[in-house]
């Protein structure tokens, strides 16, 4: 059995003027050999060599992780998002047959391009109120964050 700590070997390798540079006046701020000095850096290089590849191997099993929890969160929010859009377009449905079904009035009779009119205006108005965040919005909204981070919390623990 070799005893690593007691025998040396002899390496020769062929470096950057810049390094060599660096190892020699490190070798003279320390008093030490040109050779003590590059072994340790040689030393400390395969040691952070060793911590690389550690880093490397977590890599894909934090990616992992975090992929898990984008996709269920991804997933309470597919979810959510087709409740509303199930809920606003039945909503939207009933609206519409309602209107249509209006008896007309002699004096005041509802023609089809009247009923466009007010379809056309309703979804103006709904694009405006989707982008205005009224302070009842921003509740919901903080509301709303808080039941996905509680559901996360709740499925990862």
């Amino acid at each position: 059995m070799i005893d690593h700590k007691k025998r040396k070997e002899k390496l020769t390798i062929w470096v950057d003027p810049i390094d060599i540079d660096k190892i020699r006046l490190k070798a003279k701020k320390a008093g030490a050999s040109l050779s003590s000095v590059a072994g340790e850096a040689l030393k400390k290089g395969l040691k952070e060599e060793v911590d690389l590849d550690y880093s490397i191997s977590l890599k894909p099993l934090i990616e992992a992780t975090i992929d898990r929890r984008m996709i269920a969160r991804d997933n309470r929010m597919a979810s959510l998002l087709v409740r509303a859009c199930i809920a606003i377009e039945q909503t939207r449905g009933v609206a519409v047959n309602i209107l249509g079904r209006q008896p007309a009035k002699p004096q005041n009779p509802l023609k089809p391009d009247v009923l466009n009119d007010i379809l056309d205006r309703s979804m103006d108005d709904a694009k405006k109120k989707i982008t205005n965040r009224s302070p009842e919005l921003k509740e919901l909204i903080k509301e709303l964050n808080s039941w996905i981070v509680d559901e996360e919390s709740n499925r990862i623990f």
